[in-house]
């Protein structure tokens, strides 16, 4: 590759690596192209690009980005998944394709300028996603007023029976 080429793929990296939710660092050696075609598709529906990158490549981008902490991941044949919006999805759907396929292990993911080991990537996939915990916060905003409407139909429902009593006690 002339030298040219490796500037744009260190600056397409380093950009990708700045401008991200969330990376995760994946080691895909033993996976085929078909299963590799796979997963980018499932991480492509949900914003989230996948891109096999050169470790000498990836090194000069990280420390550009000043992700230093990252290099020691660096090893081997690695794979860059790079989160656009919700990076706990992007956990999710990549510890789901490691359960059905255990040839693809990850190796680190990074937040908010801060690098995580691969436990870590573990603990993010088991949370709710993003759609849960609004759906959550929504069930829980809405119960205290479900009971109040309750109550109220209630009393006017009680009121109702009084009043129709009335009634039958004077026409009689």
């Amino acid at each position: 590759m002339a030298r040219p080429e490796k500037e744009k793929k260190v600056a397409e990296i380093t950009d990708k690596l700045s401008s991200a939710a969330g990376v995760y660092l994946a080691d895909y050696q033993g996976l085929n192209v078909e299963e590799i075609n796979d997963l980018r598709n499932k991480l492509r529906e949900a914003s989230i690009e996948f891109k096999v990158v050169k470790n000498t490549l990836a090194k000069l981008s990280v420390d550009q980005v000043g992700l230093n902490e990252l290099v020691e991941y660096l090893t081997g044949p690695t794979a860059m998944a790079f989160c656009l919006a919700d990076p706990i999805l992007g956990a999710k759907i990549l510890a789901d394709f490691q359960k059905q396929n255990e040839k693809l292990e990850l190796k680190a993911c990074v937040f908010d300028d801060q690098v995580y080991a691969k436990d870590y990537i573990d603990k993010i996939a088991k949370l709710p996603s993003t759609e849960q915990v609004k759906a959550q916060t929504v069930g829980m905003i809405s119960a205290p007023l479900r009971n109040l409407v309750g109550v109220f139909h209630n009393l006017m429902t009680s009121m109702v029976t009084v009043l129709n009593e009335i009634k039958k006690q004077r026409e009689s």
